[in-house]
């Protein structure tokens, strides 16, 4: 499926529902995507200012290139007078060859981030399900996301299904798990309080029956 180049001019089908539109990004709107990509970070994660600001440079790049290409496509959500509400990105990612599986791109879903002061309107539901006609309209069959706590339920809502990704943290040291303590009241513990042995023939033990 050949990917489509949607950089600067109308190119764009808005979407108009209420007060609330939803239209595809351009490169002239680059700088809305990395703040929305660093609000949804702050959001969700702990990270220093200037972790941030690094996040931020990378991000740039890597979205300008890939908007570019095609293989990136922004939506953002408008009200009426043309504010930012929110916005959300698809990246086109590249599919390993597999059995039965013809499609070579999944759409990946990331960068989720409505304006707190726009939160509870709706906003992140239109983005999803304009994301979701335009996939179906491009001709894919799925698309993925990885969910944060706060998005969990808005997309189970919308029909989105939960997968079975796992991962391995590599290179970083781990924790080491304590032993779990024993609870009062079991049999040992009872042993200790009563000043029970395990010394041969001390009444109370095994060795005494």
């Amino acid at each position: 499926m050949a990917a489509k180049v949607f950089v600067g001019g109308a190119s764009a089908r808005d979407v108009a529902r209420g007060d609330i539109r939803i239209r595809r990004a351009t490169l002239r709107n680059l700088e809305v995507l990395v703040h929305q990509r660093r609000g949804m970070w702050e959001d969700i994660a702990d990270h220093t200012p200037e972790e941030h600001d690094r996040a931020d440079r990378v991000y740039r790049a890597w979205a300008r290139q890939r908007m570019k290409t095609g293989k990136l496509v922004g939506f953002l959500a408008e009200d009426g007078a043309g504010r930012v509400l929110g916005g959300g990105c698809v990246w086109l990612r590249e599919n390993q060859p597999r059995p039965g599986w013809e499609d070579r791109e999944m759409p990946y879903l990331l960068s989720m981030y409505t304006e707190p002061e726009h939160r509870g309107r709706g906003v992140a539901t239109r983005i999803v399900r304009e994301v979701v006609r335009w996939a179906r309209d491009e001709g894919y069959r799925r698309m993925t996301l990885h969910a944060s706590k706060q998005g969990r339920s808005l997309y189970k809502r919308l029909g989105w299904d939960r997968t079975w990704e796992m991962r391995m943290r590599l290179n970083e040291p781990r924790t080491p798990r304590r032993a779990p303590e024993r609870a009062r009241g079991t049999p040992r513990a009872r042993r200790r309080s009563s000043g029970a042995s395990r010394r041969p023939g001390a009444r109370g033990t095994r060795a005494s029956r």
